[in-house]
């Protein structure tokens, strides 16, 4: 098992750690690049990889083919099959990238920690600082060479249904954080899928997960510690993040994490399950 050398508790490595280790058996590298923006507009794919990167496709394949809401975490049985063909092992050091820098990362990185991975971290940067920083790459993915040991042991404490959402609107122990555009959050900007309302889950923040972000990096931990304390008061017990469709509310849950906050939840439905109801109430 590799340990990265900045932090025992760092959910995140730099390029040049990477570099440092990239040939070392154990390591697994895996681009979670999607095909979309959070406004919608669409993301080339890589043209370039990181040596050795295997493709994470938690958009289309390794999520939840029965449900209508995009990239739903799949079963914990599914995951383990997926991750296995990816060459996965229980004792692997798995490093996920993307091609925005930072964007849908976390969200494979939430996924390895819902499915009790806990050595799994987001390259900081992503592959465009990889790539500035003149690093080697290679074109296409690189195939797995064994079928991997990989066990699942989920974590369901650490995702919300809606239906847990809308009972706790009004715990005041339990706040929600959206990481949706502040245009978005108020209904001054359409959202991108059609069929979604404008607005809020009721008595939620909205912490843009852009906010976190500096130059294609995550801000520094005194930095975010003091974006979160601002939101995040001393009785909350429990956090929810929210997005359009579960993927940038994993910016914002790797951030508490990082920063040591303790009972961080994503609620995975997120705006494309909540503003496609008429059932839920909003907020503008």
């Amino acid at each position: 098992m590799i340990k990265p050398s900045n932090s025992k508790t760092s959910n995140l490595v730099s390029i040049k750690w990477l570099q440092d280790v990239i040939n070392k058996s154990d390591l697994i590298i895996l681009d979670a690049t999607m095909k979309k923006k959070p406004n919608g507009e669409s993301i080339a794919p890589p043209s370039v990889n990181i040596p050795g990167a295997k493709m994470f496709d938690f958009d289309t394949e390794i999520c939840d083919q029965k449900s209508d809401l995009p990239h739903m975490l799949c079963s914990p049985k599914e995951f383990e099959g997926a991750v296995r063909k990816l060459g996965v092992n229980s004792h692997s050091t798995v490093v996920v990238y993307d091609a925005m820098g930072i964007f849908s990362s976390p969200r494979a990185w939430w996924m390895f920690k819902m499915m009790g991975h806990d050595q799994v971290f987001v390259l900081d940067g992503g592959l465009p600082k990889w790539i500035e920083a003149n690093y080697p790459t290679e074109s296409g993915y690189s195939a797995a060479t064994s079928t991997g040991n990989f066990c699942s042991n989920f974590r369901p404490e650490q995702v919300f249904t809606d239906k847990q959402v809308l009972a706790n609107l009004n715990n005041k122990e339990i706040q929600i954080l959206d990481a949706r555009s502040t245009a978005r959050f108020l209904a001054e900007e359409a959202e991108p899928r059609k069929e979604l309302k404008g607005g809020h889950i009721p008595n939620s923040y909205n912490l843009p997960f852009t906010e976190l972000l500096n130059k294609g990096y995550f801000k520094d931990k005194a930095e975010l510690s003091q974006i979160l304390a601002s939101l995040i008061t001393k009785e909350m017990k429990k956090m929810v993040f929210s997005c359009g469709s579960g993927v940038t509310a994993c910016v914002l849950s790797l951030a508490a994490d990082e920063c040591g906050y303790k009972d961080c939840i994503v609620y995975d439905g997120s705006w494309s399950e909540w503003g496609a109801s008429d059932s839920f109430p909003i907020e503008m």
